[in-house]
């Protein structure tokens, strides 16, 4: 099967990446295979059933996510393959993990999957794992239950695709996922106005939100930034709720930008931020 050429632009932009980012080609390189195994899967994925735009709409009115669980309709034999391929793939990278597949049945591989559908901040965050740190670094998470939040992301991206297109997002001011919920952790300036969006950190959909506030905990304090030396970076810190939201300016770039490989190459950002001991 043909990989969707906007992920192939992915792919592509990595590569990119790696070449001028020396100094974070593991990360890069795990992110790359990774990716390959999660865009050839979601090739394969069925259509998700009609929606009716009367309750999509009502959901955007309401604050209330567009995707349940249940409507990703998860087959539980191609998922468990799916998650096997990426135990395999981060204990290639992790060899120090011990990450026993026999240990998990397919029911029990959808039930977390489930768990971590529903927790908001769990699935493909870049904290405290692979996207905030060299991989192969010693880190605190359950192994397999990451591999089971990485094998939910195509569901998540290719329902995005189908349902996003057809919403609209004047209609929600939340700073969670208008489509699956997720929270972000990453903002674009527009080139054009400024103006904000965010991104999802589990089904990479885009949204807009107001540039004065706190995505997280919605207050309106004046938020603290660290701008990077060339002005394209931004690493905004809310004084309320303490959590951090690293941002790209595309006002200062010249160049196509690819958000989920701006949240790799601006992994120094998380650590930063992290080594103070703040949230994101």
């Amino acid at each position: 099967m043909v990989i969707h050429e906007h992920d192939q632009q992915v792919l592509r932009a990595l590569a990119a990446a790696r070449a001028e980012h020396e100094e974070l080609a593991d990360l890069i390189d795990f992110y790359k295979q990774l990716y390959e195994l999660q865009f050839a899967f979601k090739v394969g994925l069925s259509e998700l059933q009609a929606r009716d735009p009367v309750a999509m709409r009502w959901r955007l009115e309401g604050g209330i996510p567009q995707l349940t669980f249940d409507q990703l309709q998860i087959d539980p034999e191609s998922f468990g393959e799916l998650v096997g391929q990426i135990a395999d793939h981060l204990q290639r990278h992790n060899p120090g993990w011990q990450i026993d597949q026999n240990a998990w049945t397919l029911d029990a591989l959808v039930a977390q999957a489930r768990d971590v559908f529903e927790t908001w901040d769990t699935l493909t965050s870049p904290k405290p794992s692979a996207e905030s740190q060299p991989v192969g670094q010693s880190v605190p998470i359950r192994p397999m239950a990451l591999a089971v939040g990485f094998a939910l992301a195509p569901y998540l991206r290719h329902a995005a695709e189908g349902i996003l297109p057809h919403l609209d997002l004047n209609l929600w001011t939340m700073g969670y996922c208008p489509v699956c919920g997720g929270r972000p952790n990453l903002a674009l300036l527009e080139a054009e106005r400024g103006a904000r969006q965010l991104l999802c950190s589990r089904c990479a959909s885009l949204w807009n939100y107001s540039r004065l506030g706190c995505p997280f905990c919605r207050s309106k304090e004046k938020q603290t930034y660290y701008l990077s030396d060339d002005g394209v970076y931004r690493l905004y810190i809310c004084p309320s709720c303490h959590r951090y939201l690293k941002t790209v300016d595309l006002r200062e770039l010249q160049r196509e930008v690819y958000p989920e490989v701006e949240r790799l190459v601006t992994v120094g950002m998380d650590l930063a931020a992290q080594q103070e001991g703040i949230p994101g």
